[in-house]
């Protein structure tokens, strides 16, 4: 008899739920869309009450769409976006809007976390730290919205709100504290000197003691959201993580000399290493944060499925679209299809990529997006490739970085959007020069999830055990070496081009003031 558990992946676009058996074959898929608002340039929000609509139903979708019994379903595990962060009354009633991962408002609070120089910056190489991250956006709150602060009872991220609305307990996981808290399981937990250096030791007066590691038991499914979804009253909820790190999970990337390539609206970069590794540019090496034992090493772009979504929907002319419509293709499919015939390179142009700044390795909120090298013989198609090529670009000064500082990649396992265009994967192998491996299930995240679920159902004995037997390789993209040589330039373009800029950005951002307080 078959073993079923649930996998809920919260994205930035929507809430994706998969109902998986202990073979990691998905019998059924939902899905229920999410709204992000942008109330300033920088800005960036989301409604948990909307978040409530929208787990239930995409629950309620994958269950019916699998056939099986809502009833024997035995577990249940969640990811989310990070740093999304939650501020909820004592009765769990959201006080304001979510600020989302991608908000980058806390540019200035990045700027003062950075310049304490406490030891606990080792997870940025001691170097710039991203306004993304919690700390950064919990200061912010705290300065500029002080009563909403002040009244908070409990301040976490979506993932432990996922856990939470789904067991009744308030907790955080180990995963997301470690790897945008600065919490280090082996140097005594959360860095409380830099919480003190900033003003912001208050924060843990309102953040759950309780840490629950992947695939933990987090509690039992409620009467209430059993009455919502039809599944059964306290089955297990399993401890969960950030998106892109249970995505590690599900392309069973759990090892060094592989990296994962989790792509999306954003796409990360996520390693194993066999030491303690800390560089500028690159976040970690993070202790235990996804399995006990191991080091992980992270890199990552804020904007890359995210552009390409930009370009589509508001540049290109309705004579493109009628074609597309004419040839029964999405308009998507039918640019990818275009861009294939255009020459590596896009006849000379360069896209930096960073239409809400730069993760890593530059660290940069205030880096904009460029595209350079138009002429008029440039189409829709070259803009389209060239974009894919920008993202790659960004992706290879990343592993170039990665390997100089001792992380040994030998193939990339790559998951999510980006890789239902053959295209971009070519591309991503011929930029990178590493063979790009594509799993079977292309949910890799809600199968990350599932695979929690099934160690806290006791299905799997351990999340490397479920891993290796719930993850199947589809097919592999071998780079071609002449055009990897060619690519080159490009990549050392891309470079230049965020180098001459920089300065310029800043100045901009500053003089129209978008990164500040509202």
């Amino acid at each position: 008899m078959s073993h079923y558990v649930l996998g809920i992946d919260a994205g930035t676009e929507s809430f994706r739920a998969a109902v998986f058996d202990e073979r990691g074959r998905c019998a059924g898929f939902g899905t229920s869309p999410n709204r992000t608002l942008f109330p300033r340039p920088g800005h960036a929000e989301q409604n948990p009450r909307d978040w409530d609509n929208a787990l239930a139903e995409s629950i309620r979708m994958a269950v019916s769409a699998s056939g099986v019994d809502p009833r024997s379903i035995e577990g249940i595990g969640v990811d989310g976006t990070t740093c999304t962060v939650v501020l909820l009354d004592q009765a769990g009633n959201p006080l304001r809007t979510a600020l989302e991962w991608m908000d980058i408002r806390a540019t200035a609070e990045a700027a003062e976390i950075a310049a304490t120089g406490d030891a606990a910056l080792s997870y940025v190489g001691f170097g710039n730290v991203s306004p993304e991250w919690f700390p950064c956006k919990a200061l912010w709150l705290k300065r500029n919205e002080p009563a909403l602060y002040d009244t908070a009872a409990t301040i976490f991220e979506q993932t432990d709100w996922l856990a939470w609305r789904l067991s009744g307990e308030r907790t955080v996981n180990i995963n997301t504290i470690s790897v945008r808290w600065f919490y280090n399981a082996r140097e005594g937990g959360y860095p409380m000197s830099l919480y003190r250096a900033i003003g912001l030791e208050s924060v843990f007066d309102r953040v759950p003691s309780r840490i629950v590691k992947i695939g933990e038991v987090v509690g039992g499914l409620t009467s209430a959201m059993a009455g919502l979804t039809g599944l059964r009253e306290g089955i297990p909820i399993a401890g969960g993580g950030g998106d892109a790190f249970i995505g590690v999970l599900g392309v069973d990337v759990l090892r060094p000399g592989k990296l994962a390539l989790i792509t999306g609206s954003s796409q990360l970069q996520i390693g194993f290493t066999e030491k303690s590794i800390h560089a500028p540019g690159l976040f970690g090496s993070y202790p235990d944060a996804i399995i006990d034992g191991a080091e992980i090493i992270e890199a990552g772009q804020v904007s890359t499925g995210s552009v390409l979504r930009w370009f589509t929907n508001g540049f290109v002319g309705d004579a493109v679209r009628a074609e597309a419509d004419r040839k029964g293709l999405s308009l998507f499919d039918y640019l990818n299809a275009q861009a294939s015939a255009v020459q590596p390179g896009s006849d000379g142009l360069v896209v930096l990529e960073h239409w809400q700044g730069n993760r890593t390795p530059w660290t940069d909120p205030s880096s904009r997006g460029v595209i350079r090298g138009l002429t008029l013989s440039h189409g829709p198609a070259h803009l389209f490739r060239a974009i894919m090529e920008g993202i790659a670009y960004g992706s290879q000064v990343i592993i170039e970085l990665m390997e100089s500082s001792g992380v040994v990649i030998e193939q990339v396992v790559a998951c999510g959007g980006a890789t239902m265009s053959n295209l971009w994967m070519q591309i991503n192998a011929d930029v990178t020069g590493k063979p790009i491996t594509i799993p079977e299930e292309q949910q890799a995240v809600a199968l990350g999830s599932a695979i929690a679920a099934t160690v806290a159902a006791g299905i799997h004995s351990t999340i490397a055990q479920a891993a290796s037997e719930m993850v199947r390789t589809k097919r592999v993209f071998e780079p071609d070496p002449a055009l990897t040589d060619r690519y080159r330039e490009y990549v050392a373009q891309y470079v230049s081009t965020y180098e001459h800029l920089k300065d310029d950005s800043r100045r901009l951002t500053r003089s129209l003031g978008k990164l500040g307080p509202s």
